[in-house]
């Protein structure tokens, strides 16, 4: 959604007089005099004839709609949202969010629901049929209130987006919902997750479904299907499981290694060290070998270490680190490690779906990945893609009930698709249009492909700006890029990107003051390009306000 209240439409003018002629509600007229101060159009809708409407508008009562159309003028009936359309076609609006229908009837707030405008219900005076509130003037007090009681509860049945109890209110309706249009104004996300997502993957959200129900579970067997063919065969598996990706990680490391097992994590970031945290309140036996921020795991020092300890049986790793942007040498640490008969464990959370990950050729015991990466699905859901063998053999060996791999590989796949516990449905749905929008752009090659050029023209873009990456070209992911901040201030930095349409991430380093770029989700290089521009006209303009200071 973009933008402000554009035009506010008014389904019902006036009321019968009782010499057969029309009135306007005073109210409405009050309220378009304020709408219309603002600068908003209004319309009015109505059944009446275009004869009648020309009667009453004739009236002087100041401040006339701007445009008004009747029922007779367009095809269906009050409950069909072509008046509105007409109404956004003649104001030249073309996003129906910018648009407000109010009404008091359930029939014009079906309309706007329909228009896909905000919907705001009026009880006062309301000729809802077989509610006595066209006449609440003369109804006693309790009876008032229990005609306004039934009116807010068949209107909120209908789906208003708003219940006013009278006009004195639409100009506050107004207002909030101008808050809520600039809370949701467009913006790409240049993070790594959560990131922009298509509008079709949101969209998918829109359904609701029982997790029992099976056209459900056959939706969740297929996101298992698809997911494990995208780096794995036959003879591995995916677990699907609810919240963030540290929650995969959490649950691959604490099931699918032994009590007694001596786990190796590589750690060059804030993840790798994350998984420390794990293991640690997991009272893991486990060691590090630690690296700079700035650069890739040493495969030497990963064969020295094998050599030096053959009590450790498992090495884990964070494939890119989003710490810096920092890829590390997924296929050279694997080999060495099954070289050397070890476990290897991937936290995968922000390469899958962008490189190029062959479990079964590498050997690769397990993968921890998320659907709100690079698969561009939402936040929520989280996975583990595990050797069958692996799953099988580690009943009874979680730390914790929630995160225990095999109950809910067990569940998953022994019941046809059924989450142990409450599934995610939603975002399950969003995942399943994601990894479709996958397929549609043509995979792996073609994402990573985009992916790449987003990160060229980020980085050549910024470089001829004087700013420069910290991680150096041949270690770098095209997945985020760390950037050193210099004398730029995040905060005002931040702001006048977000003033622009761009959400940015702080950096993560304590060494020296840093801010990172994403270049994943559905971001392309256009995007880019402005950012570029964006953030040149930021830097031209910051000398200007130093001088005035």
């Amino acid at each position: 959604m973009t933008g402000t209240v554009k035009a506010v439409i008014f389904d019902r003018a006036g009321t019968a007089t009782d010499n057969g002629g029309f009135a306007p509600i005073e109210s409405i007229v009050e309220s378009i005099a304020a709408l219309q101060r603002q600068g908003i159009k209004t319309a009015f809708t109505t059944v009446c004839s275009a004869a009648m409407m020309e009667r009453l508008l004739s009236q002087d009562r100041g401040c006339p709609p701007d445009f008004t159309i009747s029922s007779g003028q367009v095809p269906g009936g009050r409950s069909v949202p072509f008046m509105i359309w007409q109404n956004l076609m003649h104001f030249g609006i073309e996003d129906p969010r910018e648009a407000i229908m109010v009404g008091d009837t359930t029939a014009c707030i079906a309309a706007g629901i329909k228009a896909d405008c905000w919907t705001v219900a009026v009880i006062m005076n309301s000729p809802e049929p077989g509610l006595p509130c066209a006449d609440v003037a003369a109804l006693s007090g309790s009876e008032a209130a229990e005609c306004q009681n039934a009116a807010r509860a068949r209107f909120y049945r209908a789906g208003a987006d708003y219940i006013i109890d009278d006009m004195d209110e639409l100009v506050g309706v107004v207002a909030d919902i101008n808050r809520k249009l600039r809370q949701s104004s467009a913006r790409k996300l240049l993070t790594p997750g959560p990131l922009s997502t298509r509008h079709s993957v949101k969209h998918a959200m829109l359904t609701d479904h029982c997790t029992w129900d099976d056209e459900y579970k056959a939706i969740t067997r297929s996101v298992l299907d698809d997911l494990t063919r995208l780096a794995a065969n036959d003879d591995y598996a995916t677990v699907l499981l609810q919240g963030s990706g540290s929650y995969a990680v959490e649950a691959m490391i604490n099931c699918l290694c032994a009590e007694d097992e001596k786990i190796l994590f590589l750690v060059n970031g804030a993840y790798g060290r994350r998984m420390l945290t794990i293991a640690e309140n997991s009272g893991r036996h486990y060691e590090q070998l630690a690296f700079d921020a700035t650069r890739p795991v040493d495969p030497g020092a990963l064969e020295r270490k094998l050599v030096e300890d053959p009590d450790i049986a498992t090495v884990v790793f964070v494939h890119c680190e989003t710490t810096t942007g920092v890829i590390n040498p997924l296929e050279e640490l694997t080999r060495l490690a099954k070289a050397h008969g070890r476990k290897v464990l991937v936290d995968a959370m922000s390469s899958f779906a962008a490189y190029e990950i062959d479990m079964p050729g590498l050997d690769i015991d397990a993968l921890a990945s998320s659907a709100n990466k690079c698969l561009e699905g939402l936040p929520g859901l989280a996975f583990v893609i595990a050797k069958r063998m692996l799953l099988e053999e580690c009943r009874s060996r979680s730390l914790s009930h929630s995160l225990d791999l095999h109950d809910q590989y067990r569940g998953l796949y022994a019941d046809g698709g059924k989450f142990r516990f409450t599934s995610p449905t939603n975002i399950l749905l969003a995942l399943r249009q994601a990894l479709d929008e996958y397929k549609k752009e043509g995979g792996l090659e073609a994402r990573r492909q985009r992916y790449r050029e987003n990160h060229r023209i980020i980085v050549q873009g910024l470089e001829e700006l004087g700013i420069r990456p910290i991680v150096t070209a041949p270690h770098q992911s095209y997945i985020i890029t760390t950037f050193a901040l210099g004398d730029l201030d995040f905060a005002e930095l931040y702001a006048a990107l977000k003033a622009g349409g761009f959400i940015i991430y702080p950096g993560k380093l304590t060494s020296q003051p840093t801010f990172r770029l994403g270049h994943i989700g559905d971001v392309y290089p256009e995007d880019m390009r402005a950012l570029v521009a964006l953030l040149a006209e930021y830097l031209r303009a910051r000398p200007s306000r130093a001088q005035t200071c």
